[in-house]
């Protein structure tokens, strides 16, 4: 056990996790070679998995049962994932054009998703499967502790301990889904995302509900992009 002040515990089990994650993406901004972004995932993918079951950050968060709540992670889930993948999945070349010139990073150009790096996922198939249950299994939890069990209480309120998550304010709910929105290349999508996953929070006072559904979308998104070869939402 890390010798964290019984005070900071439970920030730091909701917090740590996450900002490993983004270490792990900072270390991208980097020059690299071709495999070098999958051998990082799956590296952070480990290393955070680890944090996660030492810190235990559910012991900080409600996760209670409600009725519903699994049907509804399900649902709202694949909901999300059809949200994200559908404006570039479709027919008409010049919708999924419009699509990433505009409503991805950055704004007005086009993402090269030819690039090398794009692919490092197929130059291993271990590497892809780490890159599937990683992005399913560890940072979507990590994510929503992150975000619905810390950040969105934090904005309500400094003393978040204990506050129920049906007692978060409008503004923090608002201001928790555009901070996730800008963690995404995918912004608007984010957004929609980090309003679906708030609500389900918010409406069941539980973090079961988005857990699972973010690692339901997160799951149907990894598997479409080895099925399609779209690495790009890689």
């Amino acid at each position: 056990m890390f010798p964290i002040p019984p005070s900071l515990l439970p920030t730091a089990a909701l917090t740590w996790p996450f900002f490993l994650w983004l270490a792990g993406i900072a270390l991208l901004l980097f020059p690299h070679g071709f495999d070098f972004p999958a051998y990082v995932y799956a590296v952070k993918t480990v290393l955070c998995a680890v944090l996660v079951v030492l810190l235990r950050p559910w012991r900080f968060v409600p996760l209670e049962k409600v009725r519903g709540d699994c049907a509804a992670g399900l649902l709202f889930g694949f909901a999300v994932y059809v949200l994200w993948a559908l404006p570039e999945s479709t027919p008409w070349p010049e919708v999924t054009t419009f699509y990433r010139r505009w409503l991805v990073m950055m704004p007005g150009s086009l993402p090269d998703y030819s690039a090398s790096w794009c692919y490092a996922w197929n130059a291993s198939p271990s590497l892809a499967i780490i890159k599937l249950l990683g992005s399913a299994f560890v940072i979507a939890p990590i994510e929503e502790f992150f975000f619905r069990g810390f950040l969105m209480r934090w904005l309500t309120q400094r003393d978040w301990h204990g506050l129920p998550l049906a007692a978060v304010s409008k503004s923090a709910f608002w201001a928790t889904a555009l901070v996730f929105a800008f963690e995404h290349d995918r912004y608007v999508m984010g957004l929609m995302a980090g309003l679906v996953y708030g609500a389900l929070a918010m409406r069941t006072g539980s973090l079961r509900a988005s857990i699972l559904a973010h690692c339901v979308t997160n799951l149907l998104l990894g598997l479409h992009v080895l099925l399609f070869d779209a690495y790009g939402f890689w």
